[in-house]
């Protein structure tokens, strides 16, 4: 089988979409508001060509977002907008940093309070007064390595509300080699899905009726996440034809109905991860 990976994105891949002064006009403009594509061409002087890859960049390193026609920042753009402001204001205050920057001989507490003296910006008075964190002692770093260990074998997650049978099912995948989380609560698993941050479920097993965030609502979040991510439901709704009209790209063969027999829930995993 081969090993399934996801997009990811790197500080240059960032920097580069925003490298030029057109492309920081366009992400200026969609931070300042939800934009359609019609108005915010109106607002710069570009080529549908020079535009458009402007925009695909920003998209595809995960900074905007389309939605209902309009622009939008991500979560990951948010972030990055907001320390672009940071950038600016230190740029804006560059004649203050440098006399800053000729006090590292003096105390610590002077330094401190020419800061604070000196710097009008509370964003930049935090960022030069920050403590240095120490990296790669702590427990918790400790925690998230081993939470992020890869496992031998192929990683199953399941997500049924009915106890017993998620006993069930778990009980039969793990006795023939599977690697199982099992999940009651439906955004439980949702936010260990998260939390690991990197592709690591080969399959994630649904079903669709839950309280909360029912298995639609999970199974569309999570592939927003990675697309590519293996998903099948198991309900017993004979509901086939109306969830493949509801779902883009979703086949009448990734629905399992219920009740199924041990053997059938294996074939299946089989096939779907031969």
């Amino acid at each position: 089988m081969q090993l399934r990976t996801v997009s990811s994105h790197s500080l240059l891949d960032v920097w580069s979409a925003l490298a030029d002064a057109k492309s920081l006009v366009i992400f200026k403009s969609i931070a300042s508001e939800d934009i359609e594509s019609n108005i915010l061409l109106k607002k710069i002087n570009l080529t549908l060509k020079q535009y458009y890859s402007r925009i695909s960049a920003l998209q595809n390193t995960g900074l905007v977002k389309k939605k209902n026609k309009k622009y939008a920042l991500t979560s990951l753009g948010k972030i990055v907008y907001e320390l672009q402001l940071v950038t600016q204001s230190a740029l804006d205050n560059y004649w203050v940093l440098k006399a800053i920057d000729s006090l590292d001989d003096v105390p610590k507490e002077q330094q401190e309070s020419a800061v604070n003296n000196l710097i009008r910006d509370p964003e930049l008075r935090k960022w030069l007064t920050k403590k240095n964190t120490q990296l790669g002692t702590g427990p918790e770093l400790v925690d998230s390595i081993k939470q992020n260990k890869a496992e031998d074998g192929l990683n199953i997650m399941l997500v049924e509300d009915e106890p017993d049978l998620l006993v069930t099912f778990k009980t039969v995948l793990i006795s023939h080699g599977y690697n199982v989380d099992a999940f009651t609560d439906s955004f439980e698993a949702f936010k260990h899905f998260t939390v690991l941050n990197r592709p690591f479920y080969d399959l994630v097993m649904l079903d669709i009726r839950m309280q909360g965030m029912n298995g639609i609502q999970l199974y569309q979040r999570l592939k927003s996440i990675d697309d590519c991510l293996q998903i099948r439901f198991i309900t017993a709704l004979d509901a086939a034809n109306e969830l493949v009209s509801l779902i883009p790209n979703l086949n009448p063969a990734h629905i399992i109905k219920k009740p199924i027999s041990n053997e059938d829930l294996l074939n299946i995993v089989r096939t779907t991860l031969s």
